[in-house]
């Protein structure tokens, strides 16, 4: 019965309700997470530390790296599991549910060792110095050694959840992860441990709020057997009907995405860092890190609505419902390109208020993060197109197109530029190359889109004949 209920929201809700109730609960989680991470960067700026704040901002990408795992197994698996919904299949989403479960938990434990083994070359190849080591070090043994399970679980889990239609149940889980880290914060960074540990202490309070995150999954579908997809038994995993394929053919083109896209950040501290002379150098990191925080908000509130929208796709693609489906395709592009100009235009508007909120006081810091944010803004509506073209291929099972975007927009066109423009127009050139290459991007994703979309509506109306 709640099965039936929750699968209403694909067949049966106007497209605007279906939106609402997937997607708005996915940008919330989505903007919760993103506020923890600027607590971190915030409770840090009030320190005047900018070797602190620098740390931070070098290991951030190895960290979101852990997401990339998540993604290769929680929207491959959610993808599945919504198209194996719309074919009224759900036994068969139940064993995708199982495999992406426990994969994600062998794939977490690989990581976590990784890092530990090379860590030292690790952090110094990410752009950290001797004067940042030990900040790097700390953060990253407790959330990526220690931490990388429940960091991992609780965004596999907010994928798998959300693909049965519980996108506002999926979306109170990670957002209780991002609630929590607020709260911890100051309370490890300033009260719990000693002066100077404030970079520890974030990494704890991260680490034990996506500890909570996890443990409210687990509570959530051991109370909710009657979803017949949910399984935490290993035995429900299966290798038939190409599942592992299936999965990680979808899920690889996301994490790569994600992955390039942290290798294209360390590019960039890289790049920056030598650019400079060595006083600027931590200051200019820490800049960099504060623009990209806050120009990060647009991207994930665009990917919110994207990704919320997911199931819905790959629900009515898989029931052959293309009418329903282009309809609510064409509301996630609308919907993502109107808040990415919006945002573009708060963060024109007020630019140097809220670089200086994140490092008050930090005038270095102020001006090359406020330089940066100008040149980085730039992209927000190119990438809210990416985005939402992705989206349609990974609901729909398309490797290929999803594969082409992923490696076009990070990591084939912008680091070659990166290296192109440093050397042509320094520091601010490593920026310039991310909307440059999202333009070309852009330009591909719309022309896969188009071909796409005439060949779903061509086989449809040749079913339809058949079927008269």
């Amino acid at each position: 019965m709640e099965q039936n209920n929750k699968t209403k929201i694909f067949e049966e809700y106007s497209i605007p309700k279906a939106f609402i109730s997937l997607a708005i609960p996915t940008i919330i989680s989505q903007i919760i997470m993103i506020i923890y991470n600027y607590a971190d960067t915030w409770f840090l700026g009030q320190t005047k530390d900018e070797n602190a704040v620098a740390a931070l901002s070098v290991i951030m990408p190895v960290f979101i790296i852990m997401n990339a795992v998540a993604s290769l197994f929680g929207i491959g698996g959610s993808s599945l599991i919504a198209r194996y919904l719309g074919r009224k299949e759900p036994n068969k989403a139940k064993h995708v549910f199982a495999f992406s479960l426990w994969g994600s938990i062998a794939a977490s434990i690989l990581y976590s060792l990784v890092i530990l083994i090379f860590a030292k070359p690790i952090i110094y190849a990410v752009g950290g110095s001797d004067v940042t080591y030990e900040y790097i070090f700390n953060y990253a043994l407790i959330t990526m050694i220690i931490g990388s399970l429940p960091t991992i679980l609780n965004n596999v889990f907010g994928h798998l959840v959300r693909a049965v239609g519980a996108s506002k149940e999926a979306s109170i889980g990670m957002g209780l992860g991002g609630v929590l880290n607020i709260i911890l914060d100051p309370l490890f960074m300033f009260v719990l441990l000693p002066k100077g540990n404030e970079v520890l202490g974030a990494g704890l309070a991260t680490m034990l709020s996506n500890v909570a995150a996890t443990i409210f999954f687990i509570i959530y579908i051991i109370k909710h057997k009657e979803i017949k997809v949910f399984t935490l038994n290993p035995k429900d995993i299966s290798l038939k009907h190409s599942i592992p394929k299936e999965v990680l053919f979808i899920g690889f083109p996301a994490a790569l995405s994600t992955t390039l896209a942290m290798v294209s950040n360390i590019f960039a501290n890289t790049l920056v860092k030598g650019a400079v002379p060595v006083e600027l150098q931590s200051p200019s990191l820490a800049g960099l890190g504060v623009a990209k925080k806050i120009n990060t908000l647009a991207f994930n509130i665009c990917m919110g609505i994207t990704q919320g929208m997911l199931p819905f796709i790959a629900y009515n693609y898989a029931a052959k419902n293309v009418k329903r489906m282009k309809k609510g395709i064409a509301f996630m592009f609308a919907t993502a390109i109107g808040f990415s100009l919006a945002a573009i235009t708060l963060f024109q508007l007020f630019t140097r208020q809220l670089v200086a909120f994140f490092v008050p006081g930090q005038e270095n810091v102020i001006r090359y993060g406020v330089e940066f944010l100008h040149i980085i803004e730039v992209a927000v509506p190119l990438c809210s197109i990416s985005f939402a073209t992705n989206t349609v291929f990974q609901a729909t099972g398309k490797k290929v197109s999803s594969f082409i975007l992923s490696i076009l927009r990070k990591g084939l066109l912008d680091i070659p530029l990166m290296f192109i423009l440093v050397d042509s127009i320094g520091e601010f050139g490593v920026l310039w190359a991310t909307p440059i290459a999202e333009s070309i991007s852009v330009f591909v994703a719309l022309g896969l889109l188009l071909s796409f979309l005439m060949k779903e509506t061509k086989k449809h109306k040749n079913e339809l004949n058949v079927e008269i």
